[in-house]
């Protein structure tokens, strides 16, 4: 395609052209080249997103002065320098792009342009459980991006047309779980039909091979796998026997291409149809399906009252019409009554609607946080986790709010920002089309200067939501650290002003080359624009008699507003997709799996306070695991310490005994009963813990302690803290045990911590998970709270995490994990005279902890 056309309409939207010169062309495989290549300014406005391509100006192998516009995938690049590098299938025939790149030397330039476009990846905040990958030898460069991207522990499938014999040459990212499996073409329908028929529920679906295989693959994935539309990315890469210059590639050397190690075709699907997934992103349409007829009726009625509450604008403009005219009375009148008339009908009509909304929403919320609140009290510990307290509350207030808005508030205001402008665009072109036309001038800006902004803010956009958390995370941190951030200079403030000022900078990047473009459409929506545009245009029309003055009335009382009803539209869509990402939020918290109670197995025998771990296996992810076959047993009136490595399983292990999170394999068993038969009540009745980060709420002392036993009596809760070593330092306090605490409770980490043994030796659980609550306190409060520790366990079952190995030397069993696995048991003296892994971490401990010393 000409350049001269395509290139305008590129540039109308912020793209321009950069000069590349070309390092060195790289044979990756027969028909498979890679241009290396170096612009100086080609990053100052591209972002090197995976799966983000650029539109390169070819000339034309026949020698004309025509510039062909193809578009291919970033496979390298360095932001520094400015080099980057595309790849390109080579094909015969050969068009422009393959005839390039057989033939360009190093030093050659092209013209490279910077408009990214839609196929850019974007990393998604919450992971899907796997990524389907679908394309061939030309999307394989994009695909790399994606691979690259993707955490190790989520599964990618791969599938890829082959359309040459050497397409499996083509190198491939690494990843632990990638699977790909090369299809050959026999026909446009046998990439799709080599998909696996399986549950893909919560996968995400990029899908890039030859436009005639794409609309099967599409049509597969929609039809019977059940993806939503959001979570397929489907965009034909090349189409056989077309040129595809007005899209992302040419006819052969695609914009992109993945690449995967070669397997075995698999079989078609068989006779049996594929199960239909489920996704995350289909879940606002399951919570709102209740409130579906109510929502489809409230637009409805609100499209109705707008026409209504338009009409007496309508009258009074015909009114003033008839005034200028120079009407009779009683004919004013009757046009006045009527204008008032609607009015009050309109406005009664509008509040009777919102009312019943109301109605409906309070209805439908209290419904709604009553089972949120019954399952949020279901969920394992281990989701809340994994969650900030942020996050919940976020669910739980936010998300609830933003629901409420959508019903009551959202589609009314949208339906009425699009049906006002629509009813009262009709009524002017009634009056007089020509003035009519010329109001879509300004809508028409406003609409291009939007779709521009959009394209070029579009990388931009996940950026800036990773920018926002960072700083707002950052800020808390720099104004809590204030006293020490004073005391011991300004290093730290220093490096969040950094931090700040790369975050402008950020901003400034982003928003400065959309300033005119802002100032535009500002312009093209202010209602002084529509005022010179009706007046110049019907002051023409009227000087020449082909229309009557009075007729532009309508025009100068109506027209003037189409600026804000426009900017309505925006805000009214705003709080419909604010509202359905809520709902969506709100229903996956619904949808999450509870702990269920299962039935009792035969009792064994064993002693109620004895734990086994028998053969456990567990893994946040299906198919990755962190815990692996572990076998342990935990008796009565002895104290197990687990050790190892960062990243080891210590913590998990000790989650799953509390049952954070089901076991994936085998069981866990206390007094020979499976925990997962046991209600919440009945294994915290039996299982206490006492953590490194304590956690006080916001009450007095006394109902601190009593939090597990809310009848213990005053008596009992002194005991308790005597015991614990924190008896006399409550009584310091202004009100003693009827202090109120808080975040700022006033007490030292080792005195919260003495708290929350008090609370624990109030509990008097037989089994104890420790995770070890000295690491933090000073001298002094560390030899009261292992005090208060020695008491707490006697008599107990005790799991401990260990961080510091000196504090379990007395443990009666050390068992010591690596990836999962336990490695090594036995008691301290055993362990090191094993000459393991035990005595190199304690080999390790002793040389920081003296290097520590000799830092003093």
């Amino acid at each position: 395609m000409a350049r001269g056309l395509q290139g305008v309409m590129l540039r109308s939207f912020g793209a321009r052209d950069h000069i590349a010169t070309v390092i060195e062309t790289v044979r990756i495989a027969p028909h498979f080249v890679r241009v290396r290549m170096v612009s100086p300014t080609l990053f100052e406005d591209v972002d090197a997103e995976p799966a983000a391509w650029l539109r390169f100006w070819f000339p034309d192998p026949e020698g004309s002065s025509t510039e062909f516009q193809r578009a291919y995938t970033i496979s390298e690049a360095d932001v520094e320098t400015g080099r980057f590098a595309v790849d390109v299938v080579l094909h015969d025939p050969a068009g422009p792009a393959s005839s390039w790149a057989r033939s360009v030397e190093p030093g050659a330039t092209i013209a490279v342009m910077s408009l990214m476009g839609s196929s850019r990846f974007d990393v998604p905040d919450e992971q899907p459980a796997g990524y389907l990958l679908i394309g061939d030898s030309a999307s394989i460069p994009g695909m790399n991006g994606i691979i690259g991207t993707v955490p190790d522990d989520v599964p990618i499938e791969m599938y890829l047309e082959q359309h040459d014999d050497n397409d499996a040459l083509i190198p491939i990212a690494n990843h632990p779980r990638l699977q790909v499996h090369w299809v050959a073409r026999r026909d446009e329908r046998s990439l799709s039909a080599a998909l696996e028929s399986r549950d893909w529920s919560d996968w995400y679906a990029w899908a890039t091979p030859e436009a005639t295989a794409l609309k099967h693959v599409r049509a597969r994935l929609r039809d019977e796998f059940g993806f939503p539309k959001s979570e397929i990315h489907a965009q034909a890469y090349w189409s056989a026997g077309r040129a595809m210059g007005t899209r992302r590639g040419d006819e052969h050397p695609d914009a992109a291409a993945e690449s995967t190690v070669a397997q075995q075709d698999p079989t078609a699907s068989g006779q049996v149809p594929p199960p239909r997934g489920s996704w995350r992103a289909q879940a606002a349409g399951r919570l709102l399906a209740p409130l579906r007829s109510a929502l489809i009726a409230s637009a409805a009625l609100q499209a109705l009252i707008t026409l209504v509450q338009l009409a007496p604008f309508v009258l009074l403009v015909e009114l003033a019409r008839r005034l200028a005219s120079g009407a009779e009375a009683p004919r004013l009148w009757t046009v006045g009554i009527a204008a008032v008339t609607l009015l009050g009908v309109g406005t009664l009509l509008g509040a009777a609607l919102t009312l019943w909304l109301h109605v409906v929403d309070a209805r439908f919320a209290a419904d709604l946080r009553s089972r949120l609140l019954t399952k949020l009290a279901r969920l394992p510990l281990g989701w809340f986790t994994a969650r900030g307290s942020g996050s919940i509350k976020q669910l739980v207030q936010d998300d609830t709010l933003s629901l409420h808005y959508l019903v009551t508030h959202a589609i009314p205001d949208a339906v009425a920002a699009v049906v006002a402008p629509v009813a009262v665009l009709v009524y002017l072109f009634v009056v007089d089309w020509r003035v009519a036309l010329v109001l879509f001038l300004p809508v028409l800006v406003y609409l291009v200067l939007t779709s521009s902004i959009t394209i070029q803010s579009g990388p931009r956009i996940p950026q800036s939501q990773r920018w926002a958390e960072k700083m707002s995370t950052e800020a808390g941190a720099y104004l809590e650290g204030q006293p020490v951030i004073r005391v011991f200079g300004g290093a730290a403030a220093s490096s969040f002003r950094r931090r700040l000022d790369e975050y402008i900078g950020f901003l400034v990047a982003w928003q400065r080359p959309l300033a005119g473009k802002k100032t535009a459409m500002d312009l093209a929506t202010r209602p002084s624009t529509f005022l010179w545009l009706i007046a110049v245009t019907g002051t023409l029309l009227a000087v020449t008699h082909r229309m009557a003055p009075v007729d532009l009335l309508p025009f100068l009382l109506l027209g003037t507003t189409f600026g804000a009803r426009l900017l309505g539209i925006a805000y009214g869509l705003g709080g419909i997709r604010a509202g359905t990402l809520a709902a969506r939020r709100l229903q996956n918290a619904l949808d999450e799996p509870e702990l269920a109670v299962r039935d009792a197995d035969a009792p064994r025998g064993d002693a109620p306070a004895t734990v086994q771990f028998d053969r456990v296996t567990f893994g946040y992810r299906p198919g990755v695991p962190v815990i692996r076959d572990v076998s342990l047993t935990l008796r009565p009136g002895t104290v197990t310490a687990l050790v190892g490595p960062s990243g080891s399983g210590k913590s998990t292990l000790a989650a799953l005994l509390a049952r954070f999170h089901d076991v994936d394999g085998g069981a866990i068993r206390l007094g020979g009963q499976d925990i997962r038969s046991l209600t919440a009540d009945e294994l915290y009745a039996r299982v206490g813990f006492v953590l490194q980060e304590t956690q006080l709420v916001h009450g007095t002392v006394a109902q601190n302690i009593a939090l597990a036993v809310p009848d213990a009596t005053a008596a009992q809760i002194q005991a308790a803290a005597r015991e614990a070593q924190i008896h006399d330092r409550i009584m310091r306090l202004p009100d003693g045990y009827d202090t109120v605490l808080g975040a700022g409770s006033g007490l030292s980490g080792g005195e919260r911590q003495r708290l929350t043994i008090a609370r624990a030796i109030l509990a008097d659980t037989p089994v104890l998970i420790l995770d070890e609550a000295t690491a933090f306190a000073d001298p002094e409060s560390e030899y009261l709270v292992q005090q208060a520790l020695n008491r707490l366990t006697r008599e107990r079952t005790v799991l401990v995490i260990a961080h510091r190995l000196h504090t379990i030397t007395r443990a009666d069993q050390i068992v010591v994990l690596d990836h999962g696995r336990v490695v090594e048991r036995g008691t301290h003296e055993e362990l090191l005279a094993a000459d393991g892994r035990y005595r190199r971490l304690w080999d390790t401990g002793h040389t920081v902890a003296a290097a520590r010393e000799g830092a003093r």
